[in-house]
């Protein structure tokens, strides 16, 4: 039965080609969008753990994240809470870093012109670590020992006129309210690599923070895991024992903080849930159609086939591995074409600037085979729903009127 459908399939070229090509070229463009978009969640996912320093997970007091912007101090960690905080976090095991955070913000001056300034205090050494296993030459760096160095955004040292080795001045308002203003070496100028924060942002050694902001305090501890697939099971198991040592926490994920990965997975899933859609919907109507002409056309033949004793599942059964055997060719066709432009657009070394951002990125596409294989199948099955309806009406047609037909 394999064997003859698949002869039936290949009786009329012309047609069966004209749906193979559609199955295939729209099977491909799916891959390719879906790598894509592979490649970019990968590399916001990087982004975000690494470029936006905030691990897989945030560990804070219960309120931080809105009534701390009203009062901080209450809802920071004291330093003997954050040396117990700290110990439990490292001892629940597949924990690489936990790294102690506090934001900060202000007016930076050159004594000439001054502009407002966002930053964060992070130690050092623990800003490598991040660096250097997740985001390998990613901006911002701070060097290990220089307790007053301070890494510049590009936009914020130029609207200052400073350069690496500069001093810029930083006036902030400590936890009490009083005004407090101390120098940094700049150590480094980088890109954020976003618009919105690249005239604006700096980053701090943790103990200078601290002293600027007069406080021995922890706003918060980002956590670096083994594998980012724990991030879920180790929230769990963090809340749990940190609440039974007697802290009201709330633990974010990377996801959750990033907003920016948010909006742009969201958006992507979006259209390529649309994009899918109308791939099915013309393979399912190109192969449909297909199966019902070649029913028209085979009439004659189909009532030749119950008369000699072939029953209704064995007709609906033959037009049905027909209606696979169009969708697994255009299938092997659209995957062999997916490699072969993806391997092409990776070694073009096309670039482009995304939305939002301030520096140029590579446009590269990812082989996201489970997404392929469930594209595939999807093809597969609505192929063979597409062929139900009109292989049932051919055999359920009587036999005289099928012989009979012209």
């Amino acid at each position: 039965m394999l064997l003859l459908s698949l002869r039936n399939v290949l009786r009329n070229r012309r047609r069966s080609l004209a749906t193979i090509a559609a199955v295939a070229a729209g099977l491909t463009a799916v891959n390719l969008f879906g790598g894509y978009i592979a490649n970019v969640y990968a590399g916001l996912q990087v982004q975000a753990v690494a470029g936006e320093r905030l691990g897989h997970l945030t560990v804070m007091k219960k309120g931080m994240l809105l009534e701390g912007k009203i009062h901080p101090r209450r809802y920071m960690f004291s330093a003997e809470e954050s040396a117990r905080v700290s110990r439990i976090i490292q001892e629940s095991g597949q924990v690489r870093l936990v790294s102690p955070r506090i934001s900060v913000n202000g007016i930076a001056s050159n004594g000439k012109v001054s502009t407002i300034f966002i930053g964060e205090g992070l130690v050092a050494e623990d800003a490598e670590i991040l660096r250097g296993e997740l985001a390998e030459g990613a901006g911002g760096r701070l060097i290990p020992g220089r307790s007053y160095g301070a890494a510049l955004s590009s936009d914020l040292a130029a609207l200052l006129g400073y350069a690496v080795g500069d001093t810029v001045t930083l006036l902030t308002s400590t936890l009490d309210g009083q005004a407090n203003a101390m120098d940094a070496e700049i150590v480094d100028v980088f890109n954020t690599g976003n618009a919105n924060t690249n005239d604006k942002y700096l980053l701090l050694p943790f103990s200078f923070t601290q002293n600027l902001l007069f406080t021995d305090r922890v706003e918060r501890f980002v956590v670096l895991l083994e594998d980012e697939a724990l991030t879920e099971p180790k929230r769990q198991q963090l809340l749990a024992g940190l609440a039974a040592a007697g802290f009201e926490v709330e633990i974010h994920s990377w996801r959750e903080l990033s907003s920016f990965y948010t909006q742009v997975k969201n958006l992507f899933d979006m259209i390529f849930g649309f994009i899918a859609s109308i791939v099915f919907v013309i393979a399912a109507m190109s192969i449909a159609n297909t199966i019902s002409m070649t029913v028209v056309e085979r009439t004659r033949e189909v009532g030749t086939l119950r008369a000699l004793g072939l029953k209704t599942t064995g007709v609906v059964r033959m037009f049905s591995l027909e209606a696979a055997w169009l969708a697994l060719i255009g299938i092997a066709i659209g995957g062999a074409l997916t490699l072969l432009i993806a391997t092409l657009v990776n070694g073009a070394g096309i670039s482009y600037t995304p939305p939002n951002s301030s520096y140029a990125v590579a446009l590269l596409v990812d082989l996201d085979w489970p997404r392929i294989a469930v594209v595939a199948l999807a093809v597969l099955l609505l192929a063979l729903v597409s062929a139900l309806l009109p292989s049932l009406r051919a055999a359920r047609r009587d036999i005289v009127d099928a012989l009979s037909h012209i």
